[in-house]
């Protein structure tokens, strides 16, 4: 395990590309079990899970542009720069608050138009919780790094900037 946290994305590109592969990954076995009948329960964990683990390990293994490559990240630190985390953060708030949306249609047994049927409730409460966990770590990670003084190099003034 200690050799997979050593690992290093520094490339956007390549972020992209995990991300993708995670999503697609955890989609695909997510739906594999869904199709054979494994329990909603279940299925619902293993969502969870093939979301989480790859989202963890990311967060170690990712770095900004300019941020050392070599240290482990603290443990609180999400992304490289205070603006990304802010953003990230703001962005599952309002994921966040769809799901709370979402919960609310499923608990009231109405249907959604356009998909003639009521969301399942466990799913939807997974995802609005995940979403706000998200948003509670990234603006966390945001303000941290606000405090502590950690710029994008590109946000420096000049005269302060590494060359």
């Amino acid at each position: 395990m200690r050799r997979i946290l050593d690992f290093r994305i520094v490339r956007w590109e390549f972020k992209v590309l995990y991300v993708a592969v995670a999503w697609i990954v955890g989609f695909v076995i997510v739906s594999a079990l869904a199709s054979i009948g494994v329990p909603i329960p279940v299925v619902t964990l293993v969502n969870v899970l093939t979301f989480a683990l790859p989202f963890a390990l990311a967060v170690r293994i990712f770095r900004g542009q300019g941020e050392p490559v070599e240290p482990a990240r603290a443990w609180w630190r999400i992304t490289a720069w205070p603006t990304l985390s802010r953003r990230l953060g703001v962005l599952f708030v309002v994921v966040a608050a769809f799901g709370g949306f979402s919960v609310a249609v499923a608990l009231s047994g109405t249907a959604l138009p356009g998909l003639g049927r009521t969301p399942g409730v466990g799913p939807t409460v997974g995802g609005t919780v995940e979403s706000a966990l998200l948003a509670l770590l990234y603006l966390n990670s945001a303000v941290r790094l606000k405090r502590a003084g950690i710029t994008k190099p590109d946000q420096l003034p000049k005269s302060v900037r590494l060359k």
